[in-house]
């Protein structure tokens, strides 16, 4: 039973990440998106709750106790079916799946009591991901969002187009309809480019504008050689902000999570209620510290991701302060 009232429900799958760490020893660890934003907005204090379908087995802890660690509440759906897994090739650049049987995609439709989950939660967290897992997935990602309409609970969903489960047109056939429910969008250069053509700030203004989407969130990358230049932007009915001028640099131990931590340190602006620019350079932040380390998931806590707040124009990860 859900008896705690939390301010932000993340709804998806987690799996176990097989790969090497910077000595090139295999590791095992836990990922996932919605999972990887809950359990960021826990480090920072924030009352997550991670609702998902797991088998009781080692595998599960293997996942669950890091989020417990973080304080996550938890809500498992139990099932007879694996846990999913990923394996990162770094010399290809490439990400294989194992997910198909997994124990979220036999979620069955209807097995989630929405009601008692969302509990007047001011967030519920979603990816485009879940609908394209299973007939299952889908039909609670789709009951998740009218439960939240009904509550007054805003949705943020993380578009996260994954070519291994579908094209981007499938994706957005299933994404656009609902669009009329999302408070934050979340999107890709490459995403922003497929809808509108292009993926310059103007595209993004005007995407905002067609679809009449409250804040439509957009974040860039430049690499060169190992460090990174990190940034993004917002649209909202007001106009549009960005972070270009005062970026983050750093070396990512990691190339993957950072996206789920920006999105984390997004809402937890908006929490907050600071300004919308604000929300995004603190995202911008929270995604460069939670890649310093191995893995999915970070160790950031409130009093550090503030001391980097405090630096005034850009900011290099490169030295501590």
């Amino acid at each position: 039973m859900a008896e705690q009232k939390c301010l932000v429900v993340c709804f998806g799958e987690a799996m176990l990440r097989h790969s090497k760490d910077g000595q090139q020893i295999e590791q095992i660890t836990p990922g996932g998106a919605e999972y990887n934003v809950a359990c960021a907005l826990a480090n920072l204090g924030i009352p997550t709750r991670w609702v998902t379908s797991l088998p009781t087995n080692y595998n599960s802890e293997l996942i669950t106790k890091q989020a417990i660690k973080r304080g996550v509440e938890l809500t498992i759906y139990p099932s007879a079916h694996p846990v999913g897994k990923y394996h990162v090739l770094e010399e290809q650049g490439t990400v294989l799946y194992e997910r198909s049987n997994s124990a979220f995609a036999n979620l069955s439709s209807g097995e989630i009591n929405w009601r008692e989950q969302i509990n007047a939660a001011r967030w519920l967290v979603i990816s485009g991901i879940t609908p394209l897992l299973s007939e299952g997935a889908k039909a609670n990602w789709g009951a998740a969002m009218t439960f939240a309409e009904l509550e007054g609970t805003l949705i943020a969903l993380d578009l996260n187009h994954r070519p291994s489960l579908a094209t981007f047109q499938e994706l957005w056939s299933i994404v656009e309809p609902k669009l009329r429910q999302v408070n934050l969008l979340v999107i890709s250069p490459d995403s922003l480019k497929n809808i509108m053509g292009n993926d310059s700030l103007e595209d993004l203004v005007e995407m905002r504008r067609r679809w009449n989407i409250p804040y439509l969130a957009c974040t860039w990358k430049k690499q060169a050689l190992k460090r990174q230049e990190r940034w993004s932007a917002v649209a909202h009915p007001h106009g549009i902000e960005n972070t270009q001028s005062i970026s983050v640099i750093h070396e990512p131990a990691d190339h993957l999570g950072g996206g789920d931590a920006w999105l984390a340190g997004f809402i937890d602006g908006l929490i907050e209620g600071i300004k919308p620019r604000d929300c995004c350079h603190r995202g911008d932040l929270l995604a460069a510290l939670t890649q310093r380390t191995f893995g999915d998931l970070g160790e950031i806590r409130r009093e550090e991701l503030t001391r980097w707040e405090s630096i005034e124009g850009m900011v290099s990860l490169l030295q501590d302060r």
